[in-house]
Parts: C-alpha cells; structure tokens; sequence
C-alpha cells in the first residue's frame, strides 16, 4: 500500500469539491429567492487538469460527474463526456500556459465555465419549452456566474492547493513527476 500523500491527492481534492457543490447548492437554494442561480463547476474540472496527474484528474472528474449527477433530475452520466472531454482539452493545454500568470489560469476556468454552462442549458432547453423569457433568464444566470468566477477563483485555487499542503501534499512536485 502506497503511504506517499501524493498518492491520494485525487480523493481529497474530490472530498473537498464535493462539499463545495454541497455548500454552492445550499446558495443556489438561497438565490432563487431572487431568481438567480450560480454556476462554477468549470473550477471543478479546470483545477484538476491543470494541478494533478492524468490518471488522478480522471478519477477526480469522474466521481465529481457522477456526485453531480446524483443531485439532479437527468440520467447518470449525463454530464460525464463534457467534463471529461473538457478535463482532457485542459489537461493538454497544461504545459502550454504559464503558471505564474493568473489571468490566464481565470480565462481557461471562465472558458470552461461558459461550455458546461452552455451544455446543461441546451439540456434543459430540450426537457423544457424555450421561450425568450427562459433565455433571458440562463443569459443573466451566464454573466453573473461568470463575474463571480472571474472574482472568485483565484482565491478559490489557493484555498484547494492550501488544502493539499495541509496534508502535505506539494502541487508542483508531483506536476514535475508527470512532465
């Protein structure tokens, strides 16, 4: 059995995203008090294809996909291919972007936001009748998801890698190991 913290990295970066879509759900049910509904889960697919091993980073997305999944009203595995095929889409473009630049890290995770977002509303525009009120609606719920993202994420990544270094866990270690 393998002791190295590295070796584990995947499931307590997978703990950690599952409270946050526990947490992110419990403010979603807040929000539509006021008709608003956040949507961040391209944090959860960009994080692991930047910061972990290929073989981690899929089982991350793949149990995350199917936490998610559980939670909501279509089939499981539903949401599985897009976020695999985005994780992969990241994860090739890892060793071609600069790490010390954060805006750049925040582009890709608004990226990948905007395609799970645009995804998940093309399901439910199939499930329910599109009208121009039900677009103007997932247009706000895009931007204001997006403002948030773009305010949040860099101080999200830091709280995910700060978890990993709680448990001993140095990121750019096992990125050196995978290259």
């Amino acid at each position: 059995m393998d002791k190295n913290p590295e070796a584990y990295q995947w499931l307590i970066l997978f703990l950690l995203q599952a409270v946050a879509i526990m947490l992110l759900s419990q403010l979603n049910q807040s929000l539509t008090t006021v008709s608003l509904f956040l949507f961040i889960n391209g944090l959860f697919i960009t994080f692991p294809g930047l910061f972990l091993p290929l073989g981690q980073g899929v089982a991350v997305v793949v149990l995350l996909s199917i936490f998610y999944d559980s939670g909501e009203s279509w089939k499981l595995g539903t949401s599985l291919i897009p976020n695999l095929a985005l994780f992969a889409f990241v994860y090739y473009l890892r060793n071609r972007i600069r790490y010390d630049r954060r805006s750049v890290i925040k582009h890709i995770i608004l990226l990948v936001n905007s395609v799970l977002f645009f995804y998940y509303t093309v399901l439910a525009g199939i499930r329910w009748e599109v009208t121009s009120p039900f677009v103007f609606l997932n247009l706000v719920h895009l931007l204001v998801s997006q403002l948030v993202l773009l305010a949040v994420s860099g101080g999200l990544i830091t709280f995910q890698k700060d978890v990993l270094r709680m448990f001993r866990i140095d990121i750019g270690t096992s990125l050196r190991g995978t290259k």
